[in-house]
């Protein structure tokens, strides 16, 4: 239902490893002009794109906390489970999710911290709402702070998906 990796960074880094499609995707493009990826299968960035942001963040030597959860597109499950733990990190202040259409959104769902909102917000993030993603379930019954920023990608859930590249 999800794995977490402590690191030494305390904050969390959060993705979800399943995406609406069925099966990944046999062709994938990039189209240089429009400096987007896509498929006709039906390319996955909600949110292969979240993991794939988390590993190269990883990979540039920087150690965030890591969760990784199963079945956010179909209820949350994954991240229902981990709610029902106490927040596995000893140092934790906030949590990030990489799970947001767009470029420069952040949503908050219910985080009632205005200090850690205008912080988000000062680095060009604008407010604006959503309807669910994984924080929603573990971030209130650890009783820290969690924003979901977006990631590039728009079109969700749809073969007409797209990513941006390099935003």
């Amino acid at each position: 239902e999800y794995i977490f990796v402590e690191g030494d960074i305390p904050i969390a880094l959060v993705a979800h490893m399943d995406t609406v499609f069925k099966a990944p995707p046999e062709e994938i493009f990039f189209d240089p002009v429009k400096n987007v990826m896509w498929s006709p299968d039906g390319l996955g960035a909600d949110d292969r794109a979240g993991i794939f942001a988390i590993v190269q963040i990883i990979r540039s030597g920087l150690k965030p906390h890591v969760i990784f959860t199963t079945d956010e597109e179909i209820g949350g499950f994954g991240a229902s489970k981990l709610a029902e733990l106490d927040c596995p990190f000893k140092d934790l202040k906030y949590v990030i999710e990489l799970d947001r259409r767009g470029s420069n959104d952040c949503v908050f769902y219910d985080c009632e911290n205005p200090k850690f909102t205008e912080y988000v917000e000062s680095f060009g993030f604008e407010y604006n709402f959503g309807s669910y993603t994984d924080i929603c379930e573990f971030c209130p019954s650890w009783k820290i702070a969690g924003v979901n920023l977006s990631i590039g990608y728009r079109d969700e859930h749809s073969a007409s998906e797209v990513l941006f590249v390099g935003r």
